[in-house]
């Protein structure tokens, strides 16, 4: 028997050895074919392959892969008609073939690293880049009063822009007639573009309240950035006629009591150097319902502004 045929025989009766077939395709496994295949019936290329520490056969010696370029069909003939020859060597064709010999897997659980596909790591993308939302309350002071630095509590910055005219020794917001109104919008937008607010919330006292009402009214959203407005002791004047605010600004409106005796409808504000459109006060009841809401009592005790009111928090 030659000696290639012996040795496949011999290999395949191993454990760590076997013979399959895939069509013409023959993969020979053998842990010493090797030294046995003459180089009269076939040429072979050896590669070492170190076994792995995921690799689940019990056999810790190093395997050969050996590419088997030419069979010879005498030899697999000869193969075949010997006797004692497992069934399977009868299925191998006995025409030349070309096939690899690979590590027998008898054991093997799963895929061995050593014949896994390469993997790439993947790195998400960063995500686009997306402006940070920024919470901002714009307080307008009241006649007399004026604006102040720019400050931080508990992530909420707090703007306060000066007034747009002189008044009592200070700075007031003169929003009548239409250039007044147009100078304190622009001061008022001004301020909440200089910040970088997404979100507002606008908190006037007395004049400003006053201010802030009409800026409601007007239907003045900041584009759309306006959460809503607090209107806080307000002069009650005539601002709040036909009242038309943006769709989805809420209003809330305080109110101390402390001008009740003088905010009545058709009290001439001149009399006490008010600064009201029209001339004259409307009394709260009308100012209210022109804001199409209810007043709120103020905890504040007299014409002094709420500082902390809870709708701060609600943009």
């Amino acid at each position: 028997m030659p000696r290639v045929t012996r040795c496949i025989l011999r290999c395949y009766q191993r454990p760590s050895a076997r013979i399959s077939t895939f069509g013409t395709l023959v993969v020979v496994t053998a842990t010493a074919l090797v030294s046995h295949v003459p180089e009269s019936t076939a040429r072979l290329d050896v590669v070492a392959a170190a076994p792995t520490a995921s690799d689940t056969r019990a056999s810790t010696a190093p395997v050969a892969t050996v590419a088997v370029q030419q069979i010879t069909s005498s030899t697999l003939a000869a193969a075949q008609a010997a006797p004692g020859a497992p069934a399977e060597m009868a299925r191998v064709p006995t025409t030349t073939t070309t096939g690899t010999v690979v590590p027998a897997e008898p054991t093997q659980v799963g895929p061995s690293a050593a014949r896994q596909a390469p993997t790439l790591d993947r790195v998400a993308p960063a995500p686009a880049d997306v402006a940070a939302s920024k919470n901002c309350v714009v307080r307008l002071h009241g006649k007399g009063g004026t604006g102040s630095a720019a400050t931080e509590q508990r992530g909420v910055t707090y703007l306060a822009p000066t007034g747009n005219a002189s008044g009592w020794g200070g700075r007031q917001w003169l929003y009548f007639p239409e250039a007044g109104y147009q100078a304190g919008l622009l001061a008022v937008a001004a301020s909440i573009d200089g910040a970088g607010c997404t979100r507002v919330i606008l908190d006037g006292f007395s004049n400003g309240a006053a201010f802030a009402a009409k800026l409601y009214c007007r239907g003045e959203s900041f584009g759309g950035r306006l959460a809503r407005v607090i209107v806080d002791d307000p002069v009650t004047d005539h601002a709040v006629a036909g009242c038309g605010p943006a769709a989805g600004v809420a209003i809330t409106l305080y109110w101390t009591g402390a001008l009740e005796g003088q905010a009545q409808p058709g009290w001439n504000c001149a009399a006490a150097d008010w600064t009201c459109e029209g001339g004259s006060t409307i009394g709260i009841a009308s100012y209210a319902a022109a804001l199409a809401t209810t007043a709120t009592a103020s905890p504040m005790g007299g014409h002094t502004p709420y500082a902390n009111p809870p709708e701060l928090t609600r943009f």
